[in-house]
């Protein structure tokens, strides 16, 4: 650019710059060039056209980073879903790669199962931590030689309304079974050594942990969490008040 220079020491930028026109609307120049300037802008209708096209594209800008984000083109999200995939096969080895989430909300109660199940799990594994402690030989009693009450087969008006379960969340709440003795149509220990046995099971080794009536599917019934011989798995087992067998199963590893 080739600018001249007036009599009075002023310098003459007719014909106007587009990038010096432009560093003036950005606020870029010296303060003292920059007031200069905008002396000759605003007596000059062609400069002062671009300085307003430079508005208008500033106004633009603004509102559309205000705007919502378009949603991507459906031959880039294709394209992306891809190379996705592509990238999940060769990381797990040719294994096929999970269906996109379609739906964000079953994601989310899935994850809330497995989660569930695990809760469950590490529950029931402390609650039969806290069984053995209290039936190890030797254990030191704290009652002065008084025997602690047995809990009874309802405890009275305390015992708690049927636990509403469904099959598939039975993980989850088995850790709610800890420490109960409620036994509901079986009416005690005994009572559950009969279903159990009945089961096919040793009632010395498949020590109850926790019992409370439930409602399996909108089946009555009581539910019992047992000991398995290993430490992070136990069963569950689910009767009737006749010991018909509603569910019968393990959790944990």
């Amino acid at each position: 650019m080739t600018d001249g220079t007036r009599g009075t020491g002023i310098p003459d930028r007719s014909p106007w710059s587009v990038d010096l026109l432009a560093d003036l609307h950005a606020g870029v120049l010296d303060p003292r060039e920059s007031a200069q300037l905008w002396a000759q802008v605003n007596t000059d209708p062609q400069a002062r056209a671009i300085i307003d096209a430079l508005d208008s594209v500033k106004d633009g800008l603004e509102q559309l980073r205000d705007a919502p984000a378009p949603p991507m083109p459906a031959q880039f999200a294709a394209r992306l879903d891809a190379a996705l995939d592509t990238e999940a096969r060769r990381a797990f080895g040719g294994q096929q790669a999970g269906a996109p989430v379609i739906d964000l909300a079953e994601a989310r109660r899935k994850r809330s199962r497995r989660m569930a199940w695990g809760v469950g799990a590490l529950t029931a594994a402390a609650a039969a931590v806290a069984v053995t402690v209290t039936v190890l030989p030797g254990a030191k009693q704290t009652t002065d030689g008084v025997a602690a009450p047995v809990p009874s087969a309802s405890e009275g008006t305390n015992a708690e309304p049927p636990l509403a379960v469904k099959s598939e969340d039975i993980g989850s709440v088995a850790g709610q079974l800890g420490g109960k003795k409620e036994y509901g149509p079986l009416k005690d220990q005994a009572g559950l050594d009969k279903c159990i046995v009945a089961r096919g099971l040793d009632p010395a080794k498949a020590q109850t942990i926790g019992v409370r009536p439930v409602t399996l599917d909108g089946k009555p019934g009581v539910m019992a969490m047992l000991t398995t011989g290993e430490a992070t798995k136990f069963r569950i087992l689910v009767v009737e008040g006749n010991c018909t067998e509603l569910f019968n199963g393990t959790i944990g590893r």
